[in-house]
């Protein structure tokens, strides 16, 4: 059947398409063997990796963004360069907090990515997730909670040169 007019014009561009994303796919597997080479090299990503739920992609782009860990003095400043920090907003008697909005956004991201796959992975996480629901607290909310206290881990990893340290769950006796 010999197709002709709009229906080969149709197969035409669908056959192009279909041949452009089979390329893409193929260039990103070879860059992502690539960076997967990169990050065996770096430290910190070695460091983040063995967190339950992180891989090469999250670890090498949290790393690049944070750089050397030693600028920073604390890990609240940390948190507050990621975007994971609310920062007191008290004024009298009212006591409030804020979001702190000019951060670096891709940290941030990447933090709530990583929350949400530690959720998935860490049994601690879960708990603490499903802690701050039963409060009250949204989705979105409870992953940014969840961020900042891995943001916690992860400033104390990186600074003692260490890896992440997987705790047994005890169960409680009734």
């Amino acid at each position: 059947m010999e197709y002709t007019g709009l229906t080969g014009i149709y197969k035409t561009i669908i056959l192009s398409y279909a041949k452009r994303i089979s390329e893409l796919q193929e260039e990103i597997k070879d860059i992502d063997k690539k960076l997967d080479k990169i990050g065996e090299k770096n430290k910190s990503v070695k460091h983040l990796k063995t967190i339950p739920g992180v891989a090469t992609k999250l670890a090498s782009r949290l790393t690049g963004e944070i750089g050397d860990i030693n600028r920073f003095p604390s890990g609240k400043q940390l948190a507050v360069y990621c975007g994971i920090a609310c920062v007191n907003n008290d004024s009298g008697k009212v006591t409030k907090a804020k979001a702190i909005y000019k951060a670096n956004k891709i940290c941030k991201q990447t933090l709530i990515t990583m929350a949400g796959c530690s959720i998935r992975f860490i049994p601690q996480c879960k708990f603490y997730y499903l802690k701050k629901r039963a409060e009250g607290k949204s989705h979105n909310h409870t992953l940014r909670c969840l961020a900042r206290q891995l943001i916690k881990v992860i400033y104390k990893m990186l600074t003692e040169d260490r890896d992440y340290i997987v705790r047994k769950v005890l169960k409680k006796v009734a």
